[in-house]
């Protein structure tokens, strides 16, 4: 599995379910990573990011900080091989079609930038004891284009065929 992840950078090749399974397993991976680290410093879904980062340092510190940090590049390092092997298995040129759908996805993040979105509710009762609870959350979300083209891009990459772009010789 490590030689997958993290060899082969210039020649190995990945069939569709073989590149569904290696994606899969990463992002699996980089939840359970991300989900326990939260759950283990006690954060609530009412805390900021900001409040988040500051309680997992001052509980865990900036070693184990870095480390997850280290970690996530490695996931990501992983991410990018295991797609260059299944670019290439569909006959593109896989450095330079990646270095493309960056370009384009870094285009399509400036022209449609994230969304903010806030959500509000408060409740009021009104009993022999007043009842009253407040809930407000912020988050940010990609803009559904960009969200549009990494479906399509992750779509097309398992779909198509292997040896679909090859050109055959006459």
């Amino acid at each position: 599995m490590w030689t997958v992840y993290f060899k082969e950078w210039t020649d190995g090749r990945l069939k569709r379910l073989q590149y569904l399974g290696y994606y899969l397993l990463l992002i699996f991976l980089a939840t359970v990573i991300m989900v326990g680290s939260v759950l283990l410093i006690g954060a609530t879904p009412e805390m900021s990011m900001e409040a988040m980062i500051t309680l997992f340092v001052n509980n865990m510190g900036w070693l184990v900080l870095a480390g997850i940090f280290v970690v996530m590049l490695m996931i990501l390092a992983a991410q990018i091989n295991i797609m260059a092997k299944r670019i290439r298995d569909m006959g593109l040129p896989a450095w330079w079609t990646i270095a493309g759908l960056i370009v384009v996805s870094v285009l399509l993040n400036l022209l449609f930038p994230a969304q903010q979105m806030e959500i509000a509710s408060t409740v009021v009762g009104g009993t022999e004891m007043a009842t009253q609870a407040a809930f407000s959350a912020n988050a940010s979300t990609g803009s559904i284009v960009t969200e549009l083209f990494n479906l399509v891009v992750f779509l097309a990459l398992v779909l198509i065929p292997s040896d679909f772009f090859k050109k055959s010789v006459v």
